[in-house]
């Protein structure tokens, strides 16, 4: 099964974003969002939020 981290991951990848600018768009960190990618903490609901207006996509598939 893949992880939300590995998800989200995999999205900011196929966007050719780096970390850096990735978290910048979703407003937290660099290393939350490394944190968050490596499965140690799990995305907040305001992250959610933010990564939805970034992807513009069904937040579906990250627990699918």
């Amino acid at each position: 099964m893949v992880s939300i981290g590995e998800r989200i991951k995999t999205i900011r990848k196929e966007n050719f974003y780096t970390q850096a600018e990735f978290a910048n768009l979703l407003g937290i960190s660099q290393g939350t969002l490394s944190d968050i990618e490596k499965d140690k903490c799990y995305p907040s609901y305001q992250t959610l939020k933010s990564l939805r207006q970034v992807i513009k996509m069904d937040l579906n598939i990250l627990f699918d």
